[in-house]
């Protein structure tokens, strides 16, 4: 909530100043409304949390009615399209974000770290793979059991071919091979 508040109050705080780029940080945002179009008095936002959602989209239209500087408002629960035509004297863009966001209670969406494109599609590359092995040796291994008994054979290999030289890299590898086949996971108290 505090950060809707703070961009609302940053953009009216900006409103008698005109820019070549009206574009808010409210107005940028990929989620959970990004913006699509935006004229003087007319603007189409993209909420994906209505697709799907009849009853919501309804409500959500009813809601945004009630606002007195909202001329027009039409709301496809298909699409996830909100178009609104409004007063561009008396209500912002940015209100208006800030009106779908709070009607939808979409707050903690914001307060959620991003997850990238590129970021879910290794994730679930990953799961397919993990899911490859582990079918194919019939349970008895998945990646992670693979991937950390690999990194335990060749660190033995190493400190057994090495002898001394060889003690810190062969060592760091059981290190980590322990640790993974363990549970034990190393690194920042955040990462997952």
């Amino acid at each position: 909530m505090h950060i809707i508040t703070g961009l609302v109050m940053a953009s009216l705080l900006k409103r008698g100043q005109e820019k070549a780029v009206p574009q808010s940080p409210l107005l940028r945002l990929a989620a959970p409304v990004r913006t699509r179009h935006l004229l003087p008095g007319r603007a189409r936002f993209e909420v994906p949390r209505l697709k799907g959602d009849a009853n919501t989209a309804e409500d959500l239209a009813l809601s945004l009615q009630r606002i007195q500087a909202v001329e027009a408002v039409r709301v496809s629960p298909v699409t996830g399209s909100v178009i609104l035509c409004y007063d561009p004297e008396a209500i912002s863009p940015e209100l208006l974000v800030a009106a779908i966001i709070k009607l939808l209670d979409l707050e903690t969406e914001l307060d959620r770290a991003p997850s990238s494109v590129v970021s879910r599609e290794l994730r679930e590359v990953s799961h397919a793979v993990n899911r490859a092995v582990y079918d194919r040796t019939g349970g008895i291994v998945d990646l992670r059991t693979a991937m950390f008994l690999t990194l335990a054979a060749v660190g033995v290999t190493r400190l057994w071919r090495g002898g001394a030289l060889a003690l810190p890299a062969g060592f760091t590898l059981l290190w980590w091979a322990g640790n993974g086949l363990l549970g034990k996971r190393g690194g920042s108290p955040c990462s997952s």
